[in-house]
């Protein structure tokens, strides 16, 4: 059942008051202009056709993504929608010139019910059989109550969500629909109950969710300024938050991975469209774009546990005993061990005090440590894991008999993205974070580790992390 539709609409209020509704985010304006170009655009790449809804600030920089998608012929109908002036306008005509130049091009203008606090809201509403989507945002309070001039944005900051969910999308197309004020040009189809001319997807398919994710990857999500409900402000998060700064650097060698494997699958779908009848050199473009997208999804999940190093660490949580963890996550990488006839063990002194580390941080160290030498060693080889008191410090060690780092690259290692000349290939190319995550996790419990290696040979990463002292 919807919520009755009242002079004083709120599309924003309408979502929060739903069974179950969405999270909201607060966000910059630049930020909700980005997701819905990036949403635009993906529907030009993807071709596919929809019928938009839209009520954006009203100047060419945020209207142009609708006019491009009018222009590729993939739109349905686009609606762009105004809010009702209480004085008298001519019937159907917005207020606003942007709005009625861009009639010409085929975009509605549709007229809403005066709202207060419609007025403070934008959407982009997407609707079609294999994707529907609604991104919604609406003006934080200010002083002033008073109406945008041209539609500008007065806020600088948005309360926003972003739905892919029909039970939150169909209440609101209701609701939008409800709220259009009828005029000598509203268009007859919009004068009815009739429902859409095709049937709403039950669910959407996760392969395109994944490409819409790498799309709005692209468009530098990472750089947009999402502030979180509350900021933490303790010297431990600040420090930790600080190390892994997304600092011009970062974002630059991001781009950089980013846009390679998308270049690349560019390329080979132009060229796999121009040999459509030469089967084996299709094959072989089709395993380039498989490869490209694994890279990819291996990227992403390489920036989410880099991410997860904001997160805070429970106090019941702040030190573990390597006797009770190493043995478990070795067994996890025992059967991928056997399948590459590597040998794996481990060896863990008796008595160890625990270390000054959060066992899910110690897991990750361990499990991009294992993975690594795993992925470089060959049939036959070995890797082994010794831990040990020596001092103060418990060591930790991971030895494999694997390809060897050349000595040029061991001081590069831990960056950011850096993967050695004699690692990169079809097999071996990763999204080179599992080093950089494991030395700053390292770095925050206080510890150390250090590198040697051979090419051919092999190599041995040792690891100092201190000891919890009894009381």
């Amino acid at each position: 059942m919807n919520p009755p539709i009242t002079s004083e609409l709120s599309l924003y209020q309408l979502t929060q008051s739903l069974a179950c509704p969405p999270p909201s985010l607060t966000v910059k304006a630049s930020t909700l202009r980005t997701w819905v170009e990036t949403l635009i655009q993906f529907l030009i790449q993807q071709k596919i056709e929809a019928t938009i809804w839209a009520k954006l600030p009203n100047n060419l920089t945020w209207l142009s993504p609708l006019e491009s998608y009018q222009q590729e012929g993939l739109a349905q109908s686009i609606y762009l929608c105004s809010i009702g002036n209480n004085h008298k306008t001519s019937p159907g005509k917005s207020s606003i010139s942007v709005t009625d130049s861009l009639s010409n091009t085929g975009i509605i203008s549709i007229v809403l019910e005066a709202s207060s606090q419609l007025k403070r809201e934008y959407f982009c509403l997407i609707i079609s059989p294999q994707l529907c989507s609604l991104i919604l945002a609406q003006e934080k309070s200010s002083s002033s109550a008073q109406e945008s001039p041209s539609g500008q944005l007065q806020s600088s900051l948005l309360k926003l969500v972003y739905s892919f969910d029909l039970q939150i999308i169909e209440p609101i197309f209701t609701a939008i629909k409800q709220g259009i004020s009828i005029t000598d040009t509203t268009p007859a189809e919009l004068l009815t109950d009739s429902v859409l001319p095709f049937r709403l997807p039950s669910a959407i398919d996760g392969s395109l969710l994944t490409q819409l994710w790498y799309a709005y990857l692209n468009a530098n999500l990472l750089s947009s300024e999402l502030s979180t409900p509350e900021k933490s402000s303790t010297k431990e998060s600040s420090a930790l938050v600080s190390s892994v700064a997304l600092n011009e650097d970062f974002l630059n060698a991001l781009a950089r991975e980013l846009s390679t494997p998308l270049t690349n699958i560019k390329t080979a779908l132009r060229l796999l469209e121009s040999m459509q009848h030469k089967r084996e050199p299709r094959q072989r473009y089709i395993n380039l774009i498989k490869g490209e997208c694994d890279r990819q999804n291996s990227l992403i999940n390489g920036l989410q546990d880099l991410a997860q190093l904001n997160h805070r660490v429970e106090k019941t949580d702040s030190c573990v005993k390597l006797e009770d963890l190493v043995p478990g996550i070795v067994s996890t990488y025992q059967p991928i061990a056997e399948e590459q006839g590597i040998r794996l063990g481990y060896t863990i002194a008796a008595g160890l005090p625990p270390v000054a580390c959060p066992s899910a941080w110690l897991r990750q160290i361990l499990r991009n440590l294992l993975h690594n030498s795993l992925k470089f060693t060959g049939a036959e080889g070995r890797v082994y894991v010794q831990a040990a008191l020596k001092g103060e410090e418990v060591e930790l060690i991971v030895t494999d008999t694997g390809i060897g780092i050349e000595h040029s690259d061991l001081a590069k290692i831990f960056e950011n993205f850096y993967r050695g000349r004699n690692t990169i290939g079809e097999d071996t190319a990763g999204p080179g974070l599992g080093l950089a995550i494991v030395r700053q996790l390292i770095n925050q419990c206080g510890g150390k580790i250090a590198v040697t290696s051979q090419v051919g040979k092999g190599t041995i990463f040792r690891i100092a992390l201190p000891v919890v002292m009894s009381a």
